[in-house]
């Protein structure tokens, strides 16, 4: 690399072992003794991990941006992201080159604070051995996918190495184009809600720190007198020096209480359409985390929405690298909060567009991971997913009906139309025969079921229940308080 030239942003990883797990974004690889640093990073976020094996430890990520961070977060804005490519800021030279130097103490990386003149004087170093680095092999070139050529076990002929080099370039620029989809809605407030303050290194560069042990206080196992508090000291027999050992960063999740989805004094037919119908919930989780404009007289809901666009975007990506049990859960919640809520449809068919659009492309990379994370074909993950579109589709149909102009019947059908070639879901409810007679081999007829017929049937345990309240039941609570059976009543 000239010295004469601005470097491409470069992120260097010194003094890693080798044989360390490396991920950067969706691409996972085993590091060499001559792996120095990734370079070529395009702008935009990325998420960049490591773990001493390739399973069964303890991987630690952070979270940072190259370019302007300020178009973070706004959406599917390639255009920027070109023009921020073509026509580099101008910067002092090594303003993109990020340092992230190995810990034997943590086993994970740790950026250079700039606290002390050391510290600065060390990032000079590096920076000043980048030009050697390169020459040497010593950096990586960024990858958003496996390169069909990577694959290819010997040289080919010479049409054969052109035929997949062409493939090469177009794998790639698909691997950054899903990407930038995926990572569209993050915005440095969503991941420090989420995670917390981030760091800043010696040139100002923010990175926000995250564990596969991360985990939100309502997913952790509290066990009464084993947890440990927010801080604990341990005591080193040799040194005799007693060391401030920090638990895990818990994550800020929003709150999202599907057991309760009414307003509170909510009775009787209200308390029964807010479980059938979650937009009242949807609507009060984006009003508490709007911001106020205009004296606080005006509510920008977009910022709200930002909000859930981001963190769905966020804990599926923390699965898909981490394999983090918190962010599935999560996951899950914000889209059955989200896609079981009918009015909203219509009221807020923006989010709704766009949160299918994004489950979408979510859907297409969850078998980046070995098995299939998700494991779609399972019981659990792949029936969670084709249970909610099923009742998404229902509810399109009844609130959206054909011949409507609804992006979200639009973002829907796409959606359909790819899981119904993936895994062969049918999501219309009149499609599938749910209860007929089947012939068997001898001639014999046996009158056949669906097992899960109930729910949609309203039959078995989910029939409708009478309750007899009584001509005079008015039941009295402790505090005197005179309230009615009618909040148990379903309608």
């Amino acid at each position: 690399m000239p010295p004469s030239h601005h470097p491409s942003p470069t992120i260097l990883l010194p003094q890693l072992p080798p044989k360390t797990l490396v991920g950067i974004d969706l691409v996972a690889f085993t590091s060499t003794a001559n792996f120095h640093g990734i370079r070529d990073l395009p702008p935009g976020w990325h998420f960049l991990y490591t773990g001493t094996t390739e399973s069964f430890s303890l991987r630690c990520g952070s979270w940072f941006h190259v370019g302007d961070v300020s178009h973070a977060g706004k959406g599917d804005n390639e255009t920027a992201l070109v023009r921020a490519h073509a026509q580099p800021p101008q910067q002092p030279l090594g303003a993109d080159i990020y340092i992230w130097k190995w810990s034997t103490e943590s086993e994970s990386l740790s950026c250079l604070l700039g606290e002390s003149d050391s510290d600065r004087q060390e990032a000079m170093r590096y920076k000043a051995n980048l030009g050697s680095l390169w020459q040497s092999g010593g950096l990586f070139r960024y990858r958003s996918r496996v390169s069909p050529a990577m694959l290819l076990n010997k040289p080919g002929s010479a049409p054969l190495e052109a035929r997949l080099a062409e493939e090469d370039e177009e794998v790639e620029e698909e691997g950054r184009r899903d990407w930038r989809q995926l990572t569209n809605r993050l915005s440095p407030e969503v991941l420090s809600r989420i995670v917390g303050s981030p760091e800043q290194d010696v040139d100002g560069h923010l990175r926000w720190t995250v564990t596969s042990a991360s985990t939100a206080n309502r997913d952790a196992d509290h066990i009464p007198g084993v947890d440990s508090p927010s801080t604990e000291e341990k005591g080193d027999d040799k040194t005799g020096v007693r060391k401030t050992i920090e638990r895990e960063k818990e994550f800020n999740f929003l709150p999202v209480d599907l057991k309760r989805t009414w307003r509170e004094g909510a009775i009787g037919r209200e308390r029964t359409e807010g479980a059938r119908d979650k937009t009242w919930a949807l609507s009060d989780l984006v009003l508490r985390n709007s911001s106020r404009v205009g004296g606080e007289i005006t509510v920008d809901e977009s910022t709200g929405e930002a909000q859930i666009l981001g963190e769905l975007q966020f804990t599926f990506l923390m699965v898909l690298t981490m394999m983090n049990f918190s962010c599935l859960q999560q996951w899950k919640r914000l889209l059955e909060l989200v896609l079981t809520s009918r009015q909203a449809i219509v009221e807020r068919k923006s989010l709704v567009s766009e949160v299918i659009r994004i489950l979408l492309k979510q859907l297409q990379r969850c078998d980046d991971v070995e098995g299939g994370l998700f494991e779609m074909d399972g019981d659990e993950g792949g029936h969670f997913i084709h249970d909610i579109l099923k009742k998404l589709r229902r509810s399109v149909d009844e609130v959206a009906p054909q011949g409507s102009n609804s992006t979200v019947r639009t973002e829907l059908g796409k959606l359909e139309g790819w899981v119904k070639e993936e895994y062969d879901w049918e999501l219309n409810r009149e499609s599938v025969v749910r209860r007929g007679m089947l012939q068997l081999e001898d001639g014999e007829e046996v009158e056949m079921e669906m097992e899960d017929n109930d729910a949609d049937e309203e039959t078995g345990e989910y029939a409708p229940m009478v309750v007899d309240l009584g001509e005079h039941h008015t039941p009295v609570e402790e505090d005197g308080d005179e309230t009615s059976d009618l909040d148990d009543v379903r309608y």
